[in-house]
C-alpha cells in the first residue's frame, strides 16, 4: 500500500535505510531491488545477467515469440540489428518537417479546440506515424482501436501472474483480432498496390533483402507493422501530457520557451541544439516523470552485487530511475527545474533511466526524441492551453509502468502571435 500510495518515496526511504539492494513485496511476491547509479551500471553493463524472455513473457505471448523486448541474447543482437534502418536516429529524423505539418493539421482539427489532454496525442502520433515511417491511410475507427489496444496491452503486461485473466477477456480478445485484421489489412492494401511507399517499412524489407535473407514472414511482416507504426505512442503521448502539465506550473519558464519558439522551423531543422529551452524542458519532465521508476528483471544466472550473491531464478526489481530523485545528483530534485540543464551542465550517463541502457535501451528512444519536442513546440508556440481544473500531479506506477488514464479538459486557444494557421 506505500509503495503504491507514494512510490517515489518508498523506494527513496528504502535506499536510505538499506542501501543499493533491498527486499520488498509487491503484489504477494518478494523482490530482491537493486538501486542507484551503482545499480543502473551493474544492470546495463552486464546484460547477459538477465533473462528478458523470463521477465517480458508477456510481450512474447501476445506479440509473437519473435517479438525484440523479450529475446535474449545472439538473437536479441540479430533483431535489433534487423530493426535499425527503421529506428535509427536519420531514419525518423528525415521525416521531421513531415511531422511538423502533421502534428499541426491534427491539433488544428480538435473539435472546438477542446480535448482530454490525457488521451490526446496517442491519436494524433498514430496519424503522424501514417503518415511517416508506416505510410497508410488510417480512418478513424483505425486508429480509435490501435490506440486501445495499444493501451490495453501495455496494462496487461504490468499485472504479472494475473495478465493472463486480463488478457482472456471477450473484449480484450475483440480488440487484439481487430487490430491485427488492421494490419493485414494495411499489409494488403500494400501488395495490391504494386507500390512500395518509401517509408520505414519499406527500408526494412530493402535492408532484409540485400542482407540476403528470405522475405519476410507473415508474422514478421504485421510485427513491423507494429513497430513501425503502433509501439511506444503511448509513451511519447504520456511525456507530452507531463511537459504541458508542468509548464502551466512554471508561467515563467513557459514564456521564456515561447519566446525561444519564435524562430521555430523544421523545413530545414537546424537541430535540437537551437533549442536548449525546449530540450532542457523534455529532459527534466523525463525525469520527473518516468515512463516507470523500476523495471522487473529476472535473475537468468546467479550473480554478485553490493556484497549479496543473488542465485539465479531470483525476481529482481531495478529501480531505474531512482537516481533521478537523489538529492546529491539532482538539486531539488522534486521541483521542475528544467534550468538546471543549461550553461553547460551535465550529469552521469548513467543518472538518465528514462529509456533504460545497455543493449535493451528503449527501441523506440529516437521516435521519442523527434516526435516530443516537435509536438511540444506546436502546442506552445501556437497554442495557449487553459485547463478546465487544475492539473493532478499525482501519478500511479506499476512494476513496469506508468499510465495516465483520466478526464484532463483543456482547450487549446490559437495564440495570436503563434505559428498557427
Amino acid at each position: 500500500m506505500a509503495y503504491r500510495k507514494d512510490p517515489f518515496g518508498f523506494h527513496l526511504r528504502a535506499y536510505r535505510r538499506h542501501g543499493p539492494i533491498y527486499r520488498t513485496r509487491f503484489r504477494g511476491r518478494v523482490y530482491v531491488v537493486l538501486a542507484g547509479l551503482e545499480a543502473n551500471d551493474f544492470v546495463w553493463r552486464n546484460t547477459d545477467v538477465w533473462s528478458y524472455g523470463a521477465t517480458n513473457t508477456a510481450f512474447g505471448e501476445q506479440l509473437g515469440s519473435g517479438h525484440v523486448t523479450q529475446l535474449d541474447g545472439d538473437p536479441h543482437k540479430a533483431r535489433r540489428k534487423a530493426l535499425k534502418p527503421a529506428f535509427g536516429m536519420e531514419a525518423i529524423a528525415r521525416y521531421v518537417p513531415e511531422i511538423d505539418r502533421w502534428v499541426a493539421k491534427e491539433l488544428a482539427a480538435l473539435p472546438n479546440g477542446t480535448a482530454n489532454l490525457a488521451e490526446v496525442f496517442g491519436p494524433i502520433l498514430l496519424q503522424v506515424n501514417s503518415r511517416t515511417t508506416f505510410r497508410a491511410d488510417l480512418t478513424e475507427s483505425m486508429v480509435a482501436t490501435l490506440d486501445e489496444f495499444e493501451w490495453q496491452f501495455l496494462f496487461g503486461t504490468n499485472l504479472g501472474r494475473w495478465r493472463h485473466l486480463y488478457y482472456a477477456r471477450p473484449q480484450y480478445l475483440r480488440l487484439k483480432a481487430k487490430t491485427f485484421r488492421i494490419f493485414r489489412e494495411l499489409l494488403a492494401r500494400r501488395e495490391a498496390s504494386g507500390i512500395r511507399p518509401m517509408d520505414n517499412f519499406t527500408a526494412l524489407e530493402e535492408a532484409n533483402r540485400e542482407a540476403g535473407n528470405p522475405p519476410f514472414s507473415q508474422w514478421e511482416k504485421e510485427n513491423n507493422t507494429y513497430l513501425t507504426l503502433v509501439a511506444g505512442v503511448h509513451n511519447t503521448a504520456n511525456l507530452l501530457y507531463w511537459s504541458l502539465v508542468y509548464c502551466a506550473s512554471r508561467p515563467d519558464w513557459t514564456e521564456q520557451l515561447r519566446t525561444e519558439l519564435a524562430s521555430w522551423s523544421t523545413d530545414p531543422f537546424p537541430g535540437m541544439p537551437s533549442f536548449p529551452l525546449l530540450k532542457a524542458t523534455l529532459q527534466e519532465v523525463m525525469r520527473l516523470r518516468p515512463g516507470a521508476i523500476v523495471l522487473p528483471r529476472h535473475a537468468g544466472r546467479d550473480f554478485e552485487f553490493a556484497g549479496y550473491r543473488i542465485p539465479a531464478g531470483t525476481p529482481v526489481m531495478h529501480a531505474n530511475t531512482l537516481v533521478h530523485f537523489l538529492e546529491e545528483v539532482y538539486e531539488k530534485p522534486m521541483e521542475f527545474l528544467p534550468e538546471r540543464y543549461l550553461n553547460g551542465r551535465s550529469y552521469p550517463p548513467k543518472a538518465i533511466g528514462f529509456f533504460g541502457g545497455g543493449t535493451h535501451i528503449c527501441l523506440g528512444m529516437n521516435v521519442t526524441h523527434i516526435h516530443a519536442p516537435v509536438a511540444l513546440a506546436n502546442v506552445l508556440r501556437n497554442y495557449e492551453v487553459h485547463f478546465e481544473q487544475s492539473p493532478n500531479f499525482e501519478v500511479r506506477l506499476a512494476v513496469g509502468g506508468n499510465r495516465m488514464r483520466a478526464d484532463v479538459p483543456v482547450r487549446l486557444v490559437p495564440r495570436e502571435n503563434g505559428g498557427a494557421s
